[in-house]
């Protein structure tokens, strides 16, 4: 097997550390790692773009590596930076070159060794090295490193949001070899890191088109009378709408935010709606009308539509309700007393569970009726159980758990008769969601200012928060330090927060025992069960020991 050299290990230390600071800097350097080109402005998504991760000045470089954060809300690398061509350095070309290292990194999750993939865009970080090797049959490096300047990586992007993104050179690394065989050891490089930067604020989002039709005291829309479209609904995320263009597909056309409009043949018809915005761009709605004669189809009041005031809420014991909706429609030329049920089945067993019904009210002729019911889920006959608890009640909802509704109407005359049931039945669904459950570190900070004495004692804050807000949460947090040659565990400790309680804990480092030099300082809380974004569990800072 062959063997690690030196510069491996240090390399691999160094960008396992994530860094805090946007730029790196050392004082009195000549070389630079930075971004080609260093602003990427106004490509809109779906859009890909690359960058170059250059260096200049450089003299006997031996290997190289850094970490690239961005924000992923914006932007997600195309692939694996190893799939995408790091190509070993022109100015490498005089140097025999025995290894050079294009693979994933160590984790330092658990302070255990394991493989992951260099580009995590979930949490918007990548991390690459590459390295010269000495030679295993002289145990020597090669006589000399790389000088001058050239292309250490090639990066692709997808654009994915609007936005501005710091394409942060988070940690930068450069090495060379010092000293005679075999008492040869790796140095560091003097050099600046600059930051690149995204930037689509100004590229034009096009509008989006949408309307509504309504024909008030119809069913259907009707021949020969006056029809509503209203492109209310219609916008332009990124500036202002100019015109609204109608288009009926019966040889007549309008403009303008809310429109009439007659339709003197029964048929289908497709309408188009066309919005333009400020800087020129379109977007186009259209739906399909079927115009009917007055009072067509049926012969007594049933259902038309139906649906929840909400898919998703969480669990009663908060109070929640439930609204049910649903829209009646009387084709014919008499009153009639209408009102809705709503079964509730259970979606997977297919079990009926129970039904609510609105209250009856009076339907007009050839009059549209929506007709409401709260599903109060605080009461005895409905209630959310979470799983394995037991209710002695009419129904019982579960937590995380899909259920089906359907809507039927009933109808009698206005001076006799009893109820009867309508043909048309709509159904939905919906499901209960649990309680929310979410922490974060806010901040972490130090008591140091323009660095830390070896041997003093460092305080360590870390600002952490309910953001859940329904709950008492007890976890822990895990604060270590980590630098170029130690890194270890500052402190356990579990805390417990009280709903919407924000707070600051003190951590305490003795610096005694540390080398001088650049240490990370960071901080995670345990991931919660059910937790909706774990992004913000841990947060860091960095510090530097100095004599």
């Amino acid at each position: 097997m062959r063997r690690k050299n030196l510069l491996w290990t240090c390399l691999i230390a160094l960008l396992l550390i994530s860094a805090g600071s946007a730029v790196t800097v050392t004082f009195g350097a000549a070389a630079k790692m930075e971004m080609d080109p260093p602003l990427v402005e106004d490509i809109y998504y779906p859009s890909n773009f690359t960058v170059d991760i250059t260096i200049t000045n450089v003299n006997d470089l031996y290997g190289w590596g850094f970490t690239l954060s961005f924000n992923p809300s914006v932007l997600n690398i195309t692939s694996h930076i190893e799939q995408v061509p790091i190509p070993v350095p022109p100015f490498y070309e005089n140097v025999t070159v025995y290894h050079v290292y294009e693979g994933p990194l160590l984790n330092d999750t658990g302070y255990e060794t394991m493989f992951v993939p260099e580009v995590n865009n979930a949490f918007g970080e990548a991390n690459a090295l590459a390295m010269l090797e000495f030679d295993p049959d002289t145990g020597a490096w090669p006589p000399e490193g790389a000088d001058g300047s050239g292309v250490l990586a090639t990066i692709e992007f997808t654009v994915i949001g609007i936005g501005v993104c710091v394409l942060d050179l988070d940690y930068t690394e450069l090495s060379t070899v010092k000293g005679e065989p075999p008492h040869q050891y790796v140095d560091y490089i003097p050099h600046t890191a600059a930051d690149g930067l995204f930037d689509n604020r100004l590229a034009n989002e096009p509008p989006v088109a949408s309307f509504d039709v309504s024909h008030p005291g119809m069913v259907k829309p009707v021949v020969g009378q006056p029809i509503t479209f209203d492109a209310s609904l219609s916008n332009d995320p990124d500036g202002w709408l100019v015109s609204y263009e109608w288009d009926f597909s019966d040889g007549s056309s309008d403009s303008g935010v809310v429109v009439d409009h007659v339709f003197n043949e029964v048929g289908t018809c497709t309408v188009s709606l066309t919005v333009t915005d400020n800087d020129g761009a379109t977007d186009t709605d259209s739906c399909t009308i079927d115009v009917v004669e007055w009072m067509e189809g049926g012969e007594f009041p049933d259902i038309l539509d139906a649906w929840p005031e909400k898919y998703e809420w969480n669990e009663v014991a908060k109070g929640r309700e439930l609204g049910l909706s649903g829209l009646v429609g009387n084709p014919t030329e008499e009153r009639f007393w209408v009102y809705v049920e709503f079964v509730i089945f259970d979606r997977e067993s297919g079990g009926k569970l129970g039904e609510i019904t609105t209250g009856s009210q009076i339907i007009e002729p050839g009059e549209t009726l929506q007709l409401d019911a709260i599903m109060d889920l605080r009461d005895t006959s409905w209630r959310v159980m979470r799983p394995h608890w037991t209710y002695w009640s009419n129904a019982r909802l579960s937590v995380n758990h899909k259920y089906e509704v359907f809507a039927t109407c009933y109808h009698k005359p206005i001076d006799s008769g009893n109820f009867e049931k309508g043909f048309a039945a709509k159904d939905f669904s919906f499901k209960v969601l649990g309680a929310q459950h979410d922490i974060a570190v806010l901040d972490v900070t130090t008591n140091a200012t323009n660095g830390v004495q070896k041997g003093d004692l460092l305080e360590i804050y870390v600002t952490i928060d309910n953001e859940g807000g329904n709950y008492d949460e007890t976890f822990d947090i895990t604060v270590t330090y980590k630098g170029l040659t130690m890194s270890g565990l500052v402190e356990k400790r579990t805390v417990t927060l009280k709903q919407q309680e924000k707070r600051t804990e003190t951590f305490t480092l003795d610096t005694s025992g540390l080398d001088l030099g650049s240490y990370l300082i960071k901080a995670d809380l345990t991931i919660l069960t059910f937790e909706e974004d774990t992004l913000d569990n841990s947060g860091k800072c960095r510090i530097t020991l100095v004599e």
